[in-house]
């Protein structure tokens, strides 16, 4: 099953901490903050303060946009940049700083128990083709320009922040995303285990 997801189709909800809002771009069943396999969401930060913890998960935060953000994962503070990420256990305590202002982050929690998660950001202008047997892919495009993706002769045109997910095809998937000028493209592979 190919779906292209629109921002039509996410789904705003607060965090669990309830200080703030995400917006949640897919998961895997279930409706609990606390219990799923996976979930890829966006945030707007626009205040310090601390994170939702989610035990038993893994996760991956890169910051989509702003001018950057301090996080601090119990002692050790990473500062990032536009579209560089970190990787840190749910279950830490984590916090962050905005010294240049609110930012806007992308994310992927997963049980690491129950899937194997590959993770990636595309910047090459050129063509990009990918195989792979996942059971669930994930086209994220962060650029403003039109991403062109061609899966088995479909072509699917994504605009900023559009998605595509592609799910339980167990054969070999073979994924063309053409050339663009500016390519800011994020592939989420994840794999039961």
């Amino acid at each position: 099953m190919i779906e292209q997801l629109t921002t039509a189709h996410y789904k705003k909800m607060r965090w669990k901490n309830g200080a703030g809002y995400t917006v949640e771009l897919a998961r895997s069943e279930g409706e609990s903050l606390d219990v799923f396999d996976w979930r890829i969401s966006m945030a707007d930060v626009k205040s310090a303060g601390e994170f939702s913890k989610f035990h038993g998960m893994q996760r991956i935060l890169t910051v989509l946009d702003g001018q950057g953000i301090v996080l601090n994962v119990d002692d050790d503070h990473r500062h990032l940049k536009t579209l560089q990420s970190v990787q840190f256990s749910g279950e830490r305590d984590v916090s962050c700083e905005l010294p240049h202002g609110q930012i806007q982050d992308f994310n992927l929690i997963y049980d690491p128990q129950k899937v194997n998660a590959r993770y990636q950001w595309i910047s090459e202008p050129t063509t990009s083709e990918i195989f792979s047997s996942s059971d669930l892919i994930f086209i994220f495009n962060q650029s403003l320009e039109l991403l062109e993706i061609e899966i088995d002769q479909q072509v699917f045109h994504l605009k900023h922040q559009e998605s595509l997910k592609i799910q339980y095809e167990k054969l070999l998937k073979f994924i063309v995303l053409r050339e663009s000028i500016l390519k800011q493209t994020c592939l989420i592979e994840l794999t039961k285990i």
